[in-house]
């Protein structure tokens, strides 16, 4: 699975990929395993594509990963994602699933 997150604050974010061994998805989309790093203060480049490209780490295969899920989601099989992907956007201050499509 791929884990894009654009929560540049959280301790588990890797040049926008993220390195949490497992991840919980709350019903209302927040990203429950979010760890606030205070040291943290990376500047989000994806939103100024064209100024300047942003740097992301390497892809990284994530199969024993286990995503938790309470979503009402199309994904959501039996409390577990199953999307092959998963995004993670900053809004509202709050780390959100934009992966979520309504069943």
């Amino acid at each position: 699975m791929d884990l894009k997150c654009r929560k540049t604050t959280c301790k588990y974010n890797n040049y926008f990929t993220c390195d949490a061994k497992n991840i919980a998805i709350t019903t209302n989309l927040e990203c429950d395993s979010f760890c606030r790093d205070p040291e943290r203060q990376v500047r989000d480049t994806s939103r100024c594509l064209f100024e300047e490209p942003p740097k992301y780490a390497p892809h990284r295969e994530k199969k024993s990963m286990r995503v938790v899920c309470a979503a009402k989601c199309l994904f959501n099989c039996q409390g577990t994602c199953v999307a092959n992907g998963l995004t993670i956007n900053d809004i509202n201050e709050c780390p959100y699933c934009i992966t979520f499509i309504k069943p």
